[in-house]
């Protein structure tokens, strides 16, 4: 794919504004006014960090797996630390969440929002504990990184299909095996994490049954 960069002093919201760029568009900002997360939430975009959004072009044949592909690309876009992957969309550093991302449909396109901490992190009203990447990389650099490891696991996709990057997936992801609690909207389930299922739903084993989790907030016990 042929990418074009935008990019801006201040946006209330580079997801927001990627809304009125066709696919191939790339938008990224210093700072956002109005940053959001999953669900709604506040993200703290103080300058430094990198905000940017990805538009893709809806595609049936990848739709389904573009926040593991996102997930995937950003952490094999970071090899010089040890980032693992939480179960949906963080990417964690020594078991804090180092960046998030937030996907969201318009008309025929795909917008994928990454924030990642690089200089700075929050550390106030704050769901999970966050970090830094300590300044080490700046935005445009893990920008181009990025659209190298998209292509290259797109590539993957359609060559080997969703079972290869599901592997890989799994090999970078936190807690597999392990006891974690998720929070769903209306009850919290403990059990052990027994990986993903083809189509991208955490399983979660509580007793003797297996729950295919399709949103939830996770968190390690």
């Amino acid at each position: 794919m042929k990418w074009e960069i935008k990019q801006f002093n201040s946006l209330v919201s580079t997801n927001l504004t990627a809304r009125s760029f066709g696919p191939g568009t790339v938008v990224m900002a210093e700072t956002q006014t109005g940053g959001r997360g999953r669900y709604g939430r506040v993200w703290q975009s103080p300058r430094g960090n990198l905000y940017v959004s990805f538009v893709f072009e809806s595609d049936p044949k990848r739709d389904a797996y573009l926040s593991f592909l996102t997930g995937l690309a950003l952490a094999e876009s970071l090899p010089e630390f040890s980032v693992r992957l939480k179960w949906p969309n963080d990417i964690l550093l020594d078991g804090k969440k180092v960046a998030g991302i937030l996907l969201e449909t318009v008309e025929n396109k795909i917008i994928v929002g990454i924030g990642v901490n690089l200089l700075s992190n929050p550390d106030k009203n704050v769901l999970y504990p966050t970090a830094n990447l300590g300044g080490r990389l700046s935005p445009i650099g893990l920008v181009k990184r990025l659209m190298i490891q998209y292509e290259a696991l797109f590539d993957v996709l359609e060559r080997k299909g969703f079972k290869k990057i599901r592997a890989r997936w799994l090999d970078l992801a936190v807690g597999v095996g392990d006891t974690i609690s998720v929070h769903l909207p209306n009850e919290e389930l403990i059990g052990q994490f027994k990986g993903i299922s083809p189509e991208g739903a955490l399983l979660l084993k509580v007793g003797k049954t297996i729950h295919c989790i399709t949103a939830g907030d996770v968190f390690l016990i």
